[in-house]
């Protein structure tokens, strides 16, 4: 989940979110008279070192003494494990100065740039655009082309840093172009203005006959429980079209609520009750194992609006399986439902292989009144496993079916059956999934992705009763 800390209507602004969870007073680690006069890095520093003793999963490795010369976030970085790319600090009194933007919040989409075989130059191509968004109101789609950012055409070597010019620049345009016979022609300039959007991220659900075979369809992108009243609305609608199957699309989901996750398995799984355990977590030596009960998750969500299981689980069909549907920018929440409806149902995934977080973090602000440390640490804190103990995939979870989305140009609509991760669910579900055969190897080849970004940077940020 991500590290919230924006008001409610900027949130996705830069894909960064907290849980703003107070310090116990038995939690505090060091009961140090509070300090007089303006903030030292002594001060700061040793703030930083006491509360990642306590929280850090790899405690063990931390010096002993505080650094006095670094700043805050160059001293945090240091204390980090090389492997740890996850553990985050953020100035609660410099929000932009410390966090980071994302494409689909600031411009309205996500896009890859690829190889295409038979084509020279990489090429822009759009995953996702936010119905409404400028960038919808000026015709871009999903599966549209594009050969140019800020004028500069696209090679594998300047994507990237010009992406983060866009991002930087809050503002650029993109050439939009037309393939028709591996032959590219540039049709128009799209100028792109950033602003502050927020994402609805149930964007679609329906109902497929699919041969007599009713089938369930959901497209989520992103875990906010402020949206599990419509997740609810969402489950109750394929309950009354009597569905037999359901699928999941998590494609690009890199993750988000602890709280929407719970409920999104509350409303999947019918073998599993309040009392039941939605997640196990291990931390250091001093914090040891705990679990979280789905009536637990639900009765903390960052929104403040509860639900309560009992109302979830009026919203669940007669289904024994779920499809998910996964590529590498499934993430965070998004895999922690995958891997914690195991125990509760049969899950079966298509698609390719997930990001790869198995670890939850805690939110640390200072407490004291009158507070003297602007700083909130999101340290990784816990390994995370299912009710039946299972986790450990770091290197992400592999589907049961592999599909290359890319593979399959141009890219279809959101839900439409022709999709070819939806095509494989549907067939597998008739019992025909051996005549659809996609190719065993990627034919046309991502070289970046912006929504990677967005993955890399969530965080599963846990409830501390």
């Amino acid at each position: 989940m991500d590290l919230r800390i924006f008001p409610r209507k900027i949130v996705c602004l830069s894909g960064i979110a907290m849980i703003m969870l107070s310090c116990r007073k038995e939690d505090k680690i060091i009961p140090d008279p509070l300090p007089t006069g303006p903030v030292t890095r002594l001060e700061t520093s040793k703030w930083i070192l006491d509360s990642m003793r306590y929280y850090y999963l790899w405690n063990t490795a931390l010096p002993e003494k505080a650094d006095t010369q670094l700043a805050a976030i160059p001293y945090f970085n240091t204390l980090k494990q090389p492997a740890d790319t996850f553990s985050q600090i953020i100035d609660l009194n410099d929000i932009p100065g410390t966090s980071k933007k994302d494409f689909l919040h600031t411009f309205g989409f996500d896009f890859t740039v690829v190889s295409v075989n038979g084509i020279e130059r990489p090429l822009g191509l759009l995953k996702f655009v936010i119905p409404g968004s400028a960038a919808w109101q000026d015709g871009l789609r999903r599966g549209d082309y594009f050969t140019k950012i800020n004028n500069t055409p696209l090679t594998p070597q300047n994507t990237a840093g010009l992406s983060e010019d866009l991002l930087d620049n809050h503002q650029g345009t993109l050439t939009k172009a037309d393939i028709i016979n591996n032959t590219v022609s540039e049709t128009r300039e799209i100028p792109l203005q950033g602003a502050t959007l927020q994402e609805n991220p149930l964007y679609s659900y329906q109902t497929f006959s699919n041969q007599g075979h009713p089938t369930g369809y959901i497209f989520y992108n992103y875990f906010d429980d402020f949206y599990n009243n419509a997740l609810l609305d969402a489950f109750t609608k394929l309950k009354q079209d009597g569905i037999k199957e359901l699928i999941i699309d998590l494609r690009y989901n890199p993750g988000g609520s602890v709280a929407a996750a719970a409920a999104l398995i509350t409303l999947i799984a019918p073998a599993t009750n309040e009392n039941s355990i939605l997640a196990r977590y291990t931390g250091n030596g001093k914090l040891g194992t705990q679990s979280i009960t789905f009536g637990q998750a639900l009765a903390v969500p960052e929104s403040k609006v509860v639900i309560p299981f009992s109302k979830l689980a009026t919203g669940r069909s007669a289904i024994s399986r779920v499809f998910i549907l996964t590529t590498p920018q499934t993430a965070s929440a998004a895999e922690l439902v995958i891997n914690n409806l195991k125990p509760y149902i049969q899950v079966i995934t298509i698609g390719e292989r997930t990001y790869g977080k198995d670890k939850g973090a805690v939110v640390i602000t200072d407490m004291r009144s009158p507070r003297r440390l602007s700083w909130a640490l999101a340290p990784i804190t816990y390994l995370l496993s299912n009710a039946k103990g299972e986790g450990n995939y770091t290197s992400g979870i592999a589907p049961d079916y592999t599909v290359y989305e890319l593979n399959t140009q141009p890219l279809l609509p959101m839900g439409d059956p022709a999709d070819p991760f939806i095509a494989k669910a549907l067939a597998v579900i008739r019992g025909d999934g051996r005549t659809t055969n996609y190719p065993a190897e990627r034919t046309t080849i991502p070289i970046y992705d912006t929504r990677a970004k967005a993955s890399r940077e969530s965080r599963l940020i846990l409830p501390r009763r």
